[in-house]
Order: C-alpha cells, then sequence, then structure tokens
C-alpha cells in the first residue's frame, strides 16, 4: 500500500515543520548530516535502527511515516458540536472529533453573543481567532483587542481571554484554530 509521500519527503516535511536543521536532527539522532541529507533525498536508504534514531530526533512515531493519510470529510450537516464559553452562540466543530494535530471551531452569534464574562484559556498551546463576519472585541488577560471581518489574532492558549460582539445590526461568525487539538472538544474542557 502507498503512503503517498516517500519516507525521505515525510521525514523532510516533518524535520522543516520542527524547525529544525539537518545538524541538529543528525546531531540529536548520533548520525552524519549528509547521511540525514540522503535519507531525506532518497537516495539512501536507512537501517531500521536509523530510521528510529531519526524519528526520536524529529518527535515522531516511525509508524507516522508509514500512515496512509486519510482525508476527513466533515459535511455542514453533520457538524457536531463543541463547547466553548460563551453566551448566545452556537459553537460547532469543523475538524474531525479524532483529529489530535488541530481543533478548529465555527462559532455562531447573534449582536448579544460573548464568550462570557469570565475570562477563560483553553488546554491548548496556541489559538487562534479569525472573524468572518461581524465585529468583537478580544480581551486577552487586561489587553482589549477591536477585530472586525477579515481580522485575526493569534495568542498563548494559556492566556485567559473572552470575547464579545460589538456590531449590534450584524451577525458574528468566527473561526478558532486551536493547536494541539483539544481533548475532547464536545466537553467543557476549560482551564479556569
Amino acid at each position: 500500500m502507498s503512503s503517498g509521500l516517500p519516507i525521505g519527503e515525510r521525514l523532510r516535511h516533518a524535520r522543516e515543520a520542527r524547525q529544525l536543521s539537518l545538524a541538529v536532527v543528525a546531531e540529536r539522532a548520533g548520525l552524519t548530516k549528509g547521511f540525514v541529507s540522503r535519507v531525506e533525498r532518497e537516495t539512501t536508504s536507512p537501517s531500521v535502527n536509523s530510521l528510529i534514531s531519526i524519528c526520536e530526533a524529529l518527535g515522531i512515531e516511525p509508524s507516522d511515516i508509514f500512515t496512509v493519510p486519510k482525508a476527513r470529510v466533515m459535511r455542514s450537516s453533520d457538524r457536531p458540536s463543541a463547547t466553548l464559553p460563551g453566551h448566545m452562540v452556537v459553537d460547532t466543530l469543523l475538524t474531525a472529533i479524532d483529529e489530535r494535530k488541530l481543533t478548529v471551531i465555527e462559532t455562531l452569534a447573534g449582536p448579544e453573543g460573548s464568550g462570557g464574562e469570565d475570562l477563560y484559556s483553553l488546554p491548548c498551546e496556541t489559538e487562534v481567532c479569525y472573524v468572518v463576519e461581524g465585529e468583537i472585541v478580544l480581551t486577552l488577560d487586561t489587553e482589549s483587542f477591536k477585530l472586525a471581518a477579515g481580522d485575526s489574532i493569534t495568542f498563548d492558549g494559556a492566556v485567559p481571554h473572552t470575547w464579545r460582539a460589538i456590531s449590534e445590526a450584524s451577525s458574528i461568525r468566527l473561526i478558532w484554530i486551536l493547536s494541539p487539538a483539544l481533548p475532547d472538544p464536545q466537553n467543557s474542557l476549560l482551564a479556569k
């Protein structure tokens, strides 16, 4: 069964995604930079031990390189609800429930919508809020940001935050991107 991408290309992609140089991976794996480069370019085949060492240096499981990536379609009519804090909002999951790399949630709200009065944080490292429709004020700890359609903000998921609609005449549509994925986006897993 084909894995789609050759092993070397998958290793290179994993290294680049982690912003690691060939030299760093080689040092961590106890191999030469030239050898790791040849493995990535598919000009040599690594032994099982070398492959395991490279994977450990990258922080990935060796099985990850052989796993066939799966495309999962989430039909709008089948989207499960997600539970984020909020007042007068509807949250739905855009990513598959079992996705572990990131969670993407759509929030729909009217002019009275908000993330609630209390600041909250989510169990993720990075959070992005993208405003598709309307205007909001997003409060991060003690600082507030006015965001309009097309604006986005990226922040540390551990920072206590909330938001509220400020456009009275229009609906609010937000996209939340959280990485890594929430452990269970359908349950309230908030750090207060």
